[in-house]
This record gives C-alpha cells, structure tokens and sequence, in this order.
C-alpha cells in the first residue's frame, strides 16, 4: 500500500477514534443537541436535552464503529495484499467507499438497536396519522438514491459492454456499483424498520424531537449508496472515455458533473434537514416545544 494513502488511512483513523472519544464526554452531547436545535430552528427543552443528546451521540457512535470496522479492515486488506495491488488513487477510494458503507451500517445498527421508552405513570401524546419514509427525507435524497445507483450500474454494464479490463475501470465500478445496491438495500429496508417503530412520548416536545432524531438517522443511511454511486459513475465515465466510447462518454461526463450540480443546488434550496416538519408538523410553532408545552399532538 503506498505511503501517501497508508498516511490518509492513519489520518482519518485517528480523527475517526477521537471523534469515537467524544461522543463519551457529556458536554459534547449537549452541544450536539443544541447544534441539532440550531439547524432545526425548534426549541431544545431543558428537560429533554440529555435524552436527545443521548440519541444522537449514540447513533454518531455507531456510524464511527461501522466506518473504523469496515474501512480498518479494507485497509488491513490493502496492507497484507489480501485485495490484490492497486493504484494508489484507486486504492483510496476503495477505503473511502468502505468507510461509507461502514458508516450505513453502523447507523442502522445503532438505530434499529436504541430504545426509548416513557415511564409508564406519564400520559403519551400520538399523532393523528401514520407516518411513513417519505416523510422523513425529502425526495430528492430519497429517489435521488435509487436514480443514482441505477445510472452506476449502468455505467458498469457499459463498460463491460465496451470490453473494459477487469484490471482497468470495470473492477473498480462494479465495486462501486455492488456497495451501492447493498447499501441502498439496507436503506430501505432499515428505514421502514427505524419509521416503523413506536414512539413513545409523553408530550409534542418529545414527539417532534423524535421526529427529528428518526429524520436525521434516516438521512445518514441514503449517504452511502449516494456517495458511493457518484464515485462509481465519475470513475465509469472516464473509463469509457478510454475504451473509445468517444462523444458519448464525454457527453455523460458532462451530464454526471450537470447533474451533481443541479442536484446541490435544489438541496439547498429545499433545506431538506426541516424536511420532515413541513410535512409532520407544518403548524409547529417555537412554544410547542417548549418546556411548558404538554399540549397531544
């Protein structure tokens, strides 16, 4: 493995294990509550504040233990020539794209693992309505997953098609293509498993912040498969380029690049962190949430 990525490796290791340390310390989940707070623009009780923080550093926890599991053994794999020798670039985005996958599942782990209960002598508050996936992420990053996997298994198809090596481009996009249809695959399923579950909550606070928490997880798992199609397109594309597939592959060179842009551009605009309150809780107002607020849903 060469020693510019075995350099990258340990970087990331190690910012990877103290981010792992703090997700230990009390201060960091309160402010990891308040910053979700802050983007949300909702009230953060102070009643509430341990057991969100609580929430989001254990879900961090989980995503950091999948992406050190997962890319540590990709690069031991690297290390040992137990994956066989590579590019240096090439070898990079390989662990990049095992540290994805590993954060996918960490999460899901960590999600599907958690349980929040409300004491049983409180009174629970429930929505009127069933709430579903598409109320939790926006259609852009939901649908914007499946469209991106799909156009990464084509390009890998492609380059079959065009006679690419298995030692050129192809390994490395089908690579791409394969840990993009499994992580997209434990999106959707673990999603509906994370919506799915009860919610407890003794009040609208605690009903919105979970909410919040089950939106913010759910946007951590459609990351992956996102992530690891585009890289496997952008690496595909070019690869066609080179087995001759001439004004076509450049063409979709400058589509994939269109698209990635149109793509950041519509997510900024749409916010799709608050999301899930425009279409859960449309009416919310600041004081719902607020200390004193124990008003049903």
């Amino acid at each position: 493995m060469a020693t510019m990525t075995t350099f990258i490796s340990a970087f990331v290791g190690i910012v990877a294990l103290i981010g792992l340390g703090a997700t230990f310390v009390p201060v960091y989940a309160r402010w990891r509550a308040y910053q979700q707070s802050a983007y949300l623009h909702i009230e953060l009780p102070a009643r509430l504040e341990r057991a969100v923080g609580s929430r989001l550093v254990a879900r961090e926890r989980g995503a950091i233990i999948g992406a050190l599991a997962v890319g540590g053994a990709a690069v031991l794999g690297f290390a040992t020539g137990a994956f066989g020798d590579s590019e240096p670039g090439l070898t990079t985005l390989f662990i990049v794209g095992a540290v994805f996958a590993g954060v996918g599942i960490g999460t899901a782990i960590a999600a599907l693992t958690g349980k929040k209960e409300v004491p049983s002598d409180r009174p629970r508050v429930a929505r009127s309505g069933a709430a579903t996936v598409a109320d939790y992420i926006a259609p852009i990053e939901r649908i914007g997953a499946r469209v991106a996997v799909v156009i990464v298994v084509a390009v890998a198809v492609g380059l079959a098609v065009a006679g690419s090596s298995t030692d050129g481009p192809l390994f490395s996009v089908a690579f791409f293509a394969a840990a993009a249809v499994l992580t997209l695959v434990l999106f959707e399923i673990a999603s509906r498993r994370i919506v799915g579950a009860s919610q407890p909550a003794g009040s609208t606070a605690e009903l919105v912040w979970d909410d919040a928490i089950r939106a913010s997880v759910v946007r951590d798992l459609v990351t992956a498969p996102i992530a690891l199609a585009v890289y496997g397109t952008i690496i595909g594309v070019f690869g066609l380029a080179d087995t001759g597939a001439g004004a076509a592959a450049y063409v979709g060179i400058g589509a994939v690049v269109a698209g990635l842009v149109v793509a950041l551009v519509a997510s900024a605009i749409s916010r799709p962190r608050r999301y899930f309150l425009r279409r859960l809780w449309p009416d919310l107002r600041w004081s719902d949430t607020a200390d004193t607020a124990t008003d049903a849903a």
